[in-house]
């Protein structure tokens, strides 16, 4: 099973995977529409960093789960 096959069954299978992903594409939206803003406002930068993260630490658990559901097909095949 490939990475990306792992992906789709993930977020058609885990509900708490399919959440992370979900969110983790709206914060995606979020900083972009704030790296946008000009001229640069401290709070706004507070703001931006604070859920780029959040995006990362999303990504990192996403990862994880990836990596668990790849070891687990790899064991059951």
């Amino acid at each position: 099973m490939t990475r990306e096959e792992a992906i789709k069954k993930l977020l058609e299978t885990d509900e708490e995977f399919r959440q992370w992903h979900e969110e983790r594409e709206e914060l995606k939206w979020k900083i972009h529409k704030l790296d946008k803003h000009y001229p640069p406002d401290p709070e706004l930068e507070a703001e931006e960093e604070r859920l780029k993260r959040r995006k990362l630490y999303l990504k990192d658990m996403m990862e994880q789960r990836i990596r668990e559901f790849l070891k687990q097909q790899e064991g059951g095949e």
